[in-house]
């Protein structure tokens, strides 16, 4: 029996009692009562649980968007590494400068300043700031001045100082060193003060 059945035959039932003034039947309404008021609170329970999966549900869909994001940017990370491993450089340790690995992967570079600078503008700067620490382990350092120079030219200001920071901090002397020569030649001398101060820090 549904609720809205329950109630009508309560009503009907109760409109009789208070013309007949029957025993009977005020025990029957007082079942009826205490029937209704256990059908409506099982709804209100019911509701309340189909009001929680529906948030469950919806959490479970951020969740999912949230790992396939990442995944995608394992991926293409992992793709840039298999890309710089497998044609292999001759064996120049990269911290003498040397040119082969010092070359510029334009379209990788262009590739990552949009893509950072896409999630920042989507107001996910944070996600944005990991795939640019995680792309340090495959940028050369004349890459990651090139990502910085782009995203200063695009306006993306704080993740580009977020970069210099994170960079200057966890990378070797080394290589902030030729992030820092590679900016100063571009012009780009505050970045060079900042990166060359966080590298201090």
């Amino acid at each position: 029996m549904t609720i809205e059945a329950l109630t009508l035959l309560h009503e009907k039932a109760e409109a009789e009692r208070n013309r007949r003034g029957d025993e009977r039947l005020t025990a029957e309404v007082d079942a009826l009562t205490e029937q209704l008021q256990r059908a409506e609170s099982d709804r209100r329970t019911l509701q309340q649980k189909v009001a929680e999966l529906a948030a469950l549900r919806d959490e479970i869909a951020d969740l999912r968007g949230a790992v396939k994001e990442l995944k995608a940017i394992r991926a293409g990370l992992q793709a840039r590494l298999a890309a710089r491993t497998s044609p292999g450089p001759l064996p120049v340790p990269r911290r003498r400068g040397d040119r082969q690995r010092m070359r510029t992967d334009v379209a990788a570079v262009r590739s990552l300043a949009a893509q950072a600078g896409r999630l920042d503008m989507e107001g996910r700067a944070e996600v944005a700031l990991r795939l640019l620490r995680r792309s340090t382990e495959v940028l050369n350092p004349l890459e990651t001045a090139e990502v910085l120079l782009l995203l200063r030219h695009r306006q993306h200001d704080e993740l580009a100082d977020n970069l210099i920071h994170v960079y200057g901090r966890d990378q070797g002397d080394q290589d902030v060193l030729h992030v820092a020569l590679s900016l100063h030649e571009q012009g780009s001398f505050t970045d060079v003060g900042a990166i060359l101060h966080a590298a201090l820090e």
